[in-house]
């Protein structure tokens, strides 16, 4: 794994973890990004600063993560996440796939999607 790739997946990590501070939103995700995540749909960053959750996700775990530098200022990830909702509690299980871009410098977010991931038991 290559400086950038390692600062990439660290980055998407602290996503999980800093879900309640919005200054790591603001600093990391790209003014022109989009998540994708049902039921809300599409969100733009605005929308995205005025949804930061109550608290960290918990315990976040990635797993059968895939990362590719496609250019020097692309990279792209997909992986598996299992945590805990910070608002009740409920786990979460969600297939990921987030893209960032490499913009005056700095990697930020510039796609993210989650859809529901059920594991086979």
């Amino acid at each position: 794994m290559s400086k950038d790739t390692e600062q990439v997946l660290a980055i998407e990590n602290d996503f999980w973890t800093q879900a309640s501070n919005r200054q790591f939103f603001e600093e990391h995700l790209a003014d022109n990004g989009l998540s994708v995540m049902e039921p809300m749909g599409a969100i733009e960053k605005k929308q995205a600063l005025q949804k930061t959750a109550p608290a960290p996700w918990a315990k976040p775990e990635m797993s059968d993560v895939v990362v590719k530098q496609l250019t020097p200022d692309l990279i792209v990830l997909a992986y598996h996440a299992a945590s805990r909702r910070p608002s009740d509690g409920q786990p979460y299980q969600g297939s990921i796939a987030s893209a960032y871009a490499k913009i005056d410098g700095r990697w930020q977010l510039a796609l993210t999607a989650h859809q529901p991931w059920h594991p086979k038991t």
